[in-house]
């Protein structure tokens, strides 16, 4: 058989602008890119630039003494002696030194100084001067300061402690720190007196009380052995004001500390360490604090011999779309280097693509989803009337400190927003109620003050019930306890409920609802909606690692003895914080690596989505990774396996477009602990059968692997991907850019599984291909004929399906960054680098023009939400002064959507609008921005210059680039391609 191919011809006019015709050709219409009604609203405008007083971490070139001490040093031992170390640390010191000294002549001030996770100095100083701080000598990288987010009797036998702590595994000799809010040190289940009292004698009466900035004789105390607060009390309202006492106030640190170490908690034999570095007050972590924590945990005594450092790190916080760049990643990285183990929550921002948080995006560290507790029950609406809504409504969530118990029968009242006095800011009023509740079930908006607080009101106004509606598309979420004392129980239902009721309700149609405590559905061994979806930003890789139940009864701060409801995967993370204080003391000498590995090999795989909504459907890879912690087995397995060349429990193969087929292969190394030889069945398995099914994927493994008694082994993993069968790609960054099933439909995930007969441990793996085309340009300059019109050819030959080809006039271009200037892991900031510009007219609908801008960049962004924002400026009236801008940014605010969207400002009056989904796709350079002309003051026949500027919206808000200067009238471009030879799309070859 002869092999053939066709080539593709396509017939692109370009039409000198003197000698258009009058008739214009038909412009593309992008309406489909429009924003639902309902959307838009008026949001806040990023596009500040850093002035005045800045807090900023100047990084020097000399390596931090984590990592002058070598991989895997904690257990095994380091390259230094403790003489060596603490001269290692003096001459970083003395570098610090020579910094400052030319700073404090620039009026710097010097903050904190880092020595063992970082090399650095935090500083603040006028932001006009850190270009001078940039040139001085050593100076490797300057970035902004972070702000990070805070994120058991019956989980802890769930998850298998119980029957670890049997086996004489408490956690007895392992250190954990927990970095948070600190520990209320006097609860009972410390240790302390656990009193009321004690607690006051150690805090004081508010805030301002001196006892809680001295030990006052009380802290440390047996069990929680030491600690610092990098905050103080009154940040971020007020500055921060480190002292020794870590005392809690705020709870949540208290909350983490029980679960891991407590005495019912998942590890009670462990020594813990309190580190505050959150606000008493709020939600927020402050990254000077943070970064100077990591320097105290690797040496808490002080003495610059880090032989000391902490086993443990509970990190229950963290940044959504977690990059690399992020400096707090780096300092974990160097810790679990060193040889700690570090584990950080994966987030609550839902199933959105690459949402996860960092630092647990970091590859060394054990990233935590949350999973259901055992007996987590999903209780359905029962709207008995009116007829034309009635039904069972699953897509429900429950509250911790408002549970359903009893449940309720009653009439709706729609109630408003329902914040009592002074809960949105001191000195407001309440929200007036739009209906009494008494005796009634209340519906109440989300937003303006916490959940718990509305709830409180409603229940003293006589409220048999609360159902909390919510206000932005997306499934229900469960909240945190935010103040009150009474409380009835509280069902939390979706936009789409909430609306359909308030319509009835305006209707004057009475709508009677029940919840019953005998009408439910089991969500044992299944995710919670709200716990974070990968893959890794940066590394498009397999997070989070590992699950745990979120959700326990934990110590409750300044009660003495008394305990509350706390969830999230901040309360997932101490579980698995916990396990791996056990297999520490179980197993000293392995390093934090092989700790990891072991949890995630022996993990629980068969876990849901959500039986209630999705009965039988698993939950992908990227949700759940190895699976549900189950430390008994881990404690048991005499088997780890892991990947050889990334270290760690799975086997991440990335993101590719294809539109050829391809191979890729993994190294994967297992580990025998057993005093014999053992052979080693495997196996793997595809996550969904319908994977299996396409054809698209195949997986390839030896069928066995003999690895000697106490030794290792290898062997290749290997994947076929055939692009032509692989499903048609469907995702984009805009309208799905948070819709993590259009991610469960274009990636292919499963179990690489190895069976012996005392040991079954297994691999998750993944690989997110995308069938793409390869359309290229054939020549690199068109010759125009004596009309102007010239013929430029595209081909597709060796796509796997049709080439999209949009047509834009270039307007500018822009040099690469050289490769110096630009940002590595842990630089704490990113270079948005401008390649083009082009614009063409569009149709909007209804007869509407509008005008498109598209943006490519050098370098990929696997979503388009962060860290690029593109900003447009128009001058519409050619006087010289900006009168608009066009700008991308994602939905709702930072994490909140997923969805990127296009917002129109206007520079006189600072008003700004969301217009249209950006035309962006994921693991793309590119972007198309769309806006009404009439919103921007132009006409198709205007003339207007523009700017386009890139920041980085993530760390910094700064600008990187820009392309400036750039003069266009949408109707009569330069040059100019018919409708009737634009192709839309480029079908491949074929014979």
């Amino acid at each position: 058989m002869r092999n053939c191919f066709r080539l593709c011809l396509v017939l692109l006019l370009a039409t000198a602008a003197l000698s258009l015709c009058a008739e214009p050709s038909p412009v593309v219409d992008v309406s489909n890119l429009a924003l639902p009604a309902g959307t838009a609203a008026v949001v806040d405008s990023r596009l500040k630039q850093a002035v005045g007083e800045v807090e900023i971490v100047v990084r020097l070139g000399d390596v931090p003494l984590a990592v002058a001490q070598g991989e895997g040093a904690k257990r095994s031992g380091g390259r230094l002696t403790r003489v060596q170390q603490r001269e290692h640390v003096s001459q970083l010191s003395r570098k610090h030194d020579e910094l400052m000294q030319a700073v404090r002549a620039m009026d710097g001030h010097e903050i904190a100084r880092l020595t063992k996770a970082l090399n650095a100095v935090i500083m603040s100083v006028d932001a006009s001067r850190v270009s001078a701080i940039a040139g001085l000598p050593n100076v490797v990288s300057i970035r902004p300061v972070g702000v990070y987010q805070l994120d058991l009797s019956e989980t802890v036998p769930y998850i298998g402690a119980k029957t670890v702590q049997a086996a004489g595994f408490k956690g007895d000799g392992v250190t954990v720190a927990v970095l948070d809010t600190g520990i209320d040190y006097t609860h009972k289940e410390f240790g302390g007196p656990g009193t009321v009292d004690a607690y006051a004698a150690a805090y004081g009466a508010d805030s301002s009380d001196p006892k809680n900035t001295t030990t006052d004789g009380l802290f440390p105390t047996a069990k929680v052995i030491g600690g610092f607060d990098f905050v103080g009390e009154v940040w971020p309202d007020g500055d921060l004001a480190p002292d020794p006492d870590p005392i809690d106030f705020n709870g949540h640190g208290t909350h983490v500390a029980d679960i891991i170490g407590g005495a019912k908690g998942v590890a009670p034999g462990v020594k813990l360490y309190a580190v505050k570095v959150c606000s008493s007050t709020a939600s927020s972590c402050n990254g000077v604090a943070l970064l100077q924590a990591m320097d105290f945990i690797l040496d808490p005594n002080g003495d610059g011999d880090i032989s000391d450092a902490v086993d443990v790190v509970n990190l229950s916080l963290g940044s959504a779309y977690g990059q690399r760049e992020d400096d707090l990643s780096e300092a974990t990285a160097n810790a679990v280097r060193l040889g700690v183990i570090v584990v950080a929550a994966a987030g609550n921002e839902a199933n959105h693509p690459y949402i996860v948080s960092s630092p647990s995006t970091t590859p060394e560290v054990i990233s935590v989803a949350q999973t259901q507790v055992p007996s987590a029950k999903r209780f359905p609406l029962v709207i008995n009337s009116p007829a034309e809504i009635t039904g069972h409504y699953l897509n429900t969530e429950t509250i911790g400190w408002a549970p359903i118990v009893s449940g309720f029968t009653g009439d709706i009242v729609f109630v408003g927003r329902g914040c009592p006095a002074d809960a949105v800011k001191p000195g407001d009023p309440e929200d007036p109620y739009l209906a009494n509740p008494a005796g009634k079930v209340a519906l109440i908006d989300r937003g303006g003050c916490a959940v718990s607080l509305k709830v409180d009101r409603a229940a003293k106004a006589g409220a048999i019930g609360v159902l909390l509606g919510l206000v932005a598309p997306g499934d229900p979420i469960s909240f945190a306890f935010g103040g009150g004392d009474t409380f009835v129980e509280t069902l939390v239902i979706t936009k789409d409920v909430a609306d359909s009721i308030k319509t009835q309700l305006a209707h004057s149609m009475a709508v009677n609802v029940t919840i019953s405590p005998t009408v439910f559905v089991p969500l044992i061994g299944s995710m919670v909606a709200s716990s974070a979806r990968g893959p890794s930003y940066s590394y498009n890789a397999i997070k989070p690692d590992i699950g745990a139940p979120g959700a326990s009864v934990s110590a409750e701060v300044g009660t003495g003895d008394g305990a509350t409801a706390f969830g999230g995967t901040s309360g997932a993370t101490p579980m698995v914080a916990g396990s791996a204080a056990l297999l520490i003391q179980a197993y000293p000498k392995r390093a934090a690596m092989e700790i990891k590995t072991l949890l995630m090999n022996t993990a629980e795989r068969d876990m849901q989505t959500d039986p209630a909504l999705f009965p039988g459907v698993l939950a992908p890879i990227t949700r759940i990774a190895g699976g549900e912690v189950r430390v008994d087995k881990a404690l048991k397995s005499t088997t780890a396996a892991w990947d050889a060349d990334d270290s760690t429990g799975s086997l991440s193969f990335g993101y590719h477009a294809l539109s050829r087929d391809a191979a890729f292969s993994k190294r994967v190394t297992v580990r025998n602990y057993a005093n014999r030889s053992r052979r080693y069945a495997i196996s793997s398995q595809f996550r969904y059968a319908a994977d299996t099914a396409t054809g698209a994927v195949t997986v390839d493994a030896p069928p066995a692997v003999l690895v000697p008694a106490n030794g290792s082994a290898q062997f290749d993993f290997r994947l076929k991907v055939k692009a032509s069968k692989l499903p048609i790609w469907k995702l984009n960054g805009g309208s799905l850019g948070g819709a993590g099933s259009s991610l469960e439909a274009a990636e292919f995930d499963g179990y690489l599984t190895l069976v012996e007969s005392s040991d079954t441990v297994h691999l998750p793996w993944q690989i997110l291909p995308h069938r793409a085309a390869d359309v290229e340009v054939l020549t690199d300059n068109l010759q125009l004929d004596r009309e102007g019109k010239g013929t430029l050819i595209l081909r597709n030959n060796r796509g796997a399906v049709d080439g999209r080809v949009d047509v834009f006039s270039l307007t500018g271009t822009s040099p690469r960054i050289k490769k110096k200037f630009l940002p590595g892991p842990g630089d704490n900031f990113a270079i948005i680098d401008l390649r083009s510009v082009g614009a063409r007219l569009v149709g909007i609908g209804g007869g509407e023009f509008g005008i498109q801008f598209a943006i490519s960049t050098f370098g990929q962004r696997s979503h388009p939400n962060y860290p690029a924002e593109f900003d447009v400026f128009i001058d519409n009236n050619l006087d010289g002064e900006f009168d608009f801008a066009l700008f991308n940014s994602e939905l709702g605010g930072f994490g909140a959507s997923g969805q990127n969207v296009v917002s129109v400002v206007n520079l006189k009056d600072g008003t700004v609008t969301p217009e249209f989904f950006t035309d962006a796709d994921l693991n793309s350079a590119n972007a198309i921005l769309t806006a009404p002309l009439a919103d921007l003051g132009l006409t198709p026949d205007t003339q207007f210059s523009f700017t386009v500027v890139a920041f980085d919206n993530y760390f910094t808000g700064a600008p990187t680039d820009l392309i400036e200067g750039m003069v266009y009238t949408a109707r009569r471009p330069r040059w100019e391609c018919p409708a009737a030879a634009r192709p839309r799309r480029l079908k491949p070859a074929s014979c």
